[in-house]
């Protein structure tokens, strides 16, 4: 018999054929007697925990022994019982956690003996048999405690498998693995800065330094600090003798007095001659702010610019002014990270400048570094939706709407699908739902339907009656 508690209560046979166990306070029983596995149970504290946070009836011990009876029908002489106690018998391995621990502890062995393919295995098998929330629904203090021990327990599972697929080189697998442990906790430093390196490792240079400005952007938001030493150790590892060569420099504030690190970052941007790569996830800061104050003159000189920014930004002043201004600007949901690259050979970013009243910005010029930074632009330039300066330049002749509003307005309102107003209109089904996006947004509508009718109560949208 074999009996799963990490997640909902199941119980299943010898040959993996499952025990229906009815919902209620029976299975409550059994979930409370399962967290004491092998050990006697008063009766006071059972009635306390099918009862848990409720008066319990005056009949409630002849409740207790009919869903004892009821159990033993299921499980036969596992309940046992004494004077005053209940308990129910499991057999070494048919507890899944007493399982999980004995797969945790050979894998830890075979890591001491340097058996990374075979710790592998033993973690993966382990963390298959996590279903959800260990004790799920058993509300009692001691399965909240054991749920919080056995869920740390799986943390550090995980942890030691993405270990164990980086040093097997297989870092798809590390990063899924580390991307995961991040969704449960984004402010862990120790697994971000493992992720930095592992995508170094993997020789994706541009999405290891995403990671590191991701992770500074939560840890600074939410907690209010800088990274600590080890993350930043990762990323300056990423940044490598280039990196550390030139700099990082400091882009002063107005009381520190000198300019030089100022003047550092714009002269390499006014070098620029034939293309500006820009990344920004709206920060304005570092090279990103530099390149703002050069762009015009870059333009004058007909070097070309191409800009990713994130949705939130499609509408703001800075983004639609670069596009107004001649430079190619395209939005997608959300942007990385922030960075320039100047005519194919060097890469700008922020860096952590410990001690230093101010952004830091590395200059990067190794090849691999810069060549995966422009791969990773290319890549988001060809997912994302543009932003057509001819839109944004055009006067609105009906209302607030320019013309190719009102017409995709006017198609959508009629009835067309996203595909089919994108065919007419000559556009991506993604520019469509960004223009529409765009328009509910300025209308301050909730709802397509909704920004069609106060389209047309405002006389922005003629229909035919």
């Amino acid at each position: 018999m074999r009996f799963h508690v990490l997640g909902p209560l199941e119980v299943t046979t010898a040959k993996g054929e499952p025990v229906e166990l009815n919902a209620g306070k029976p299975t409550t029983l059994l979930a409370v007697l399962l967290l004491h596995a092998n050990s006697w149970v008063n009766i006071d504290d059972l009635i306390d925990a099918i009862w848990h946070g409720k008066a319990a009836p005056a009949s409630a011990l002849r409740n207790l022994r009919s869903y004892v009876w009821r159990l033993r029908q299921l499980l036969g002489d596992r309940v046992e019982s004494r004077a005053g106690a209940y308990r129910v018998v499991v057999a070494p391995g048919e507890l899944d956690t007493d399982r999980v621990d004995e797969l945790a502890a050979a894998a830890r062995h075979a890591l001491d003996a340097g058996a990374h393919t075979d710790a592998a295995a033993y973690l993966s098998e382990a963390l298959t048999h996590w279903r959800g929330v260990p004790f799920d629904r058993l509300t009692v203090p001691a399965a909240a405690a054991e749920a919080d021990l056995r869920a740390e327990q799986r943390r550090e599972l995980r942890t030691l498998l993405a270990g164990c697929w980086r040093a097997l080189d297989r870092y798809a697998d590390a990063t899924a693995v580390l991307r995961e442990l991040l969704d449960d906790d984004p402010f862990c430093e120790r697994t971000w800065a493992t992720l930095v390196r592992v995508l170094h490792a993997a020789g994706r240079p541009a999405q290891a330094l995403a990671a590191f400005q991701q992770a500074r952007r939560i840890i600074v938001a939410e907690l209010g600090v800088e990274p600590g030493p080890a993350l930043v150790a990762a990323q300056r590892e990423v940044l490598g003798p280039a990196g550390r060569d030139a700099g990082p420099a400091p882009a002063p504030r107005a009381n520190r007095g000198g300019t030089e690190g100022r003047q550092s970052i714009e002269q390499v941007i006014a070098s620029a001659e034939r293309e500006v790569l820009i990344i920004s996830s709206g920060a304005n800061t570092g090279p990103v702010g530099a390149f703002r104050r050069l762009h015009q003159d870059n333009a004058e000189r007909g070097v070309r610019y191409r800009a990713v920014f994130p949705d939130a930004e499609r509408l703001s002043g800075k983004v639609t002014g670069l596009a107004l201004a001649g430079a190619l600007v395209r939005t997608d949901n959300t942007v990385p990270m922030e960075v320039v690259v100047i005519d194919g050979s060097v890469a700008l970013l922020p860096v952590d400048a410990s001690g230093v009243d101010g952004d830091g910005v590395a200059v990067l010029r190794l090849p691999s570094a810069v060549g995966a930074t422009v791969e990773l632009f290319e890549r988001m330039w060809s997912a994302a939706v543009v932003l057509n300066p001819v839109d944004l330049d055009e006067e609105p002749e009906y209302g607030g709407l320019t013309t190719r509003e009102r017409d995709l307005l006017a198609l959508l309102w009629a009835g067309y699908t996203d595909g089919s107003a994108g065919a007419k209109l000559g556009i991506s089904v993604r520019t469509v739902r960004r223009t529409v996006a765009d328009i509910m947004n300025r209308l301050g509508a909730r709802s397509r339907f909704q920004a069609g009718a106060k389209a047309v109560d405002r006389g922005w949208l003629l229909v035919a009656s």
